[in-house]
């Protein structure tokens, strides 16, 4: 595989402190929930408010964040979260080649912006640097993606996320489109796709976001012990969704 790391901030830019309730011991017990959006409004958003649907996604993904962080008692004013965001870097010219081509995006979530259409205008002057480099192709290109395979992104960004220097990121961020049209199995229509992040590298909080049939869905895993009001991130990722998306309603 080609894995390459990458950051939005240049070494040395700022000193990463650990997050109090994101970065610690882990055990051997997880939780697990999971976030629900619809594809067509994230795409309103992104057409209403500018950026792309990676953006919305992660500007949400912030909110819950804060949302999670403020309910703990933590400071989140002024507040960042540092999360890796495996992406693909296969070009159209690549389709059909064998192996994986894979960057590590490095995002500062902007969990201290209360304002939600601040939030996503935050992130994605971000990500636009990024991408003004020429580095990372993000989800709305990997959507056309036909020989992405989604479970090998997965498994690279929890290996990426394995082998970074602790202290380095807070949190993972894994964006993987799956089939865009609805998939059957014995005569079976599969209803929804939910994915799911190891936990790993002193990590105690993964999100994965996947697409299906016009739907998304945020998969979040947390540590058993340390995380045990994982529904408060996921029921804030869900309402931070409904603030962006009541925006341009």
């Amino acid at each position: 595989s080609i894995t390459e790391l990458y950051g939005l901030a240049r070494a040395g830019e700022k000193v990463i402190r650990p997050e109090s309730v994101l970065d610690g011991p882990i055990g051997p017990l997880r939780r697990w929930g999971w976030s629900r959006a619809d594809l067509t409004e994230i795409k309103k958003v992104k057409n209403a408010l500018g950026g792309t649907v990676n953006d919305v996604i992660l500007a949400a993904i912030a909110g819950g964040l804060r949302t999670f962080l403020a309910a703990r008692g933590e400071e989140v004013d002024g507040r960042t979260v540092r999360t890796m965001v495996p992406v693909s870097m296969r070009t159209p010219e690549g389709h059909g080649r064998l192996g994986n081509e894979v960057s590590a995006v490095f995002a500062d979530l902007p969990v201290g912006i209360s304002n939600p259409a601040e939030r996503l205008a935050a992130v994605s002057r971000q990500l636009s640097r990024l991408k003004s480099s020429g580095m990372a192709m993000g989800v709305d290109g990997m959507l056309s993606a036909a020989d992405l395979v989604p479970g090998a992104l997965f498994a690279l960004g929890a290996r990426v996320a394995a082998r970074l220097p602790q202290r380095a990121i807070s949190t993972v961020t894994t964006n993987v489109p799956g089939p865009q049209v609805p998939m059957y199995l014995l005569g079976h229509r599969m209803t929804e796709l939910f994915p799911y992040i190891p936990l790993g590298a002193q990590i105690r909080i993964t999100i994965g976001i996947a697409s299906y049939a016009g739907s998304l869905t945020c998969g979040v895993t947390g540590d058993f012990d340390a995380v045990p009001d994982l529904q408060v991130l996921c029921d804030g990722i869900d309402s931070a969704t409904a603030e962006l998306v009541a925006l341009v309603s």
